[in-house]
């Protein structure tokens, strides 16, 4: 009997030691990796790729790359930016610290990613969704409401953004 009041003493015991809080808790798979939306500017006649890199320490990178087609090189870089992210059932937060942009040139909408310039922080961060994933894990609607969309632009009701893994 002994032997079995012991065996319970320790199972509480690896319980209670190893449970996390909240803080701690990292973010989960299926997110990590990299993923992206390719949006057509016949104008230009290049595809704007809209691209999230999440790593499993929490950090992200975001980028907007320019390519003639949704597969092909990457011409050059529009914008970029690192910062952290949670995720949290369907709760999505991130929260940006750095930011690279193009500097505006009437002649250009892209340039090498070290040629970007860093700007200040603008918008409303951080900035709140959800996530919501398909079955199969391959593509997520990524959702904002109304007041907290991607920009940071109070008027600017964006709807879903649907992203595909490419890695």
């Amino acid at each position: 009997m002994k032997i079995f009041r012991e065996i319970f003493l320790f199972i509480i015991l690896l319980g209670l030691f190893s449970c996390k809080e909240d803080k701690d808790i990292l973010p989960l798979s299926p997110l990590e990796g990299i993923w992206q939306r390719a949006v057509y500017n016949s104008d230009q006649k290049v595809f704007f790729i809209f691209q999230y890199i999440f790593q499993t320490d929490g950090t992200l990178e975001k980028s907007i790359l320019i390519r003639e087609s949704e597969t092909t090189n990457i011409l050059g870089y529009y914008s970029n930016a690192i910062g952290t992210y949670e995720l949290r059932g369907e709760s999505y937060t991130e929260n940006i610290s750095k930011m690279y942009e193009l500097k505006l040139d009437a002649y250009l909408i892209y340039v090498p990613k070290e040629n970007l310039q860093e700007t200040e922080v603008t918008g409303t961060y951080p900035i709140t969704g959800s996530m919501i994933f398909s079955p199969n894990n391959r593509t997520f609607d990524l959702v904002y409401p109304c007041n907290d969309t991607p920009n940071g632009r109070v008027n600017s009701c964006v709807g879903a953004l649907t992203y595909k893994r490419v890695d």
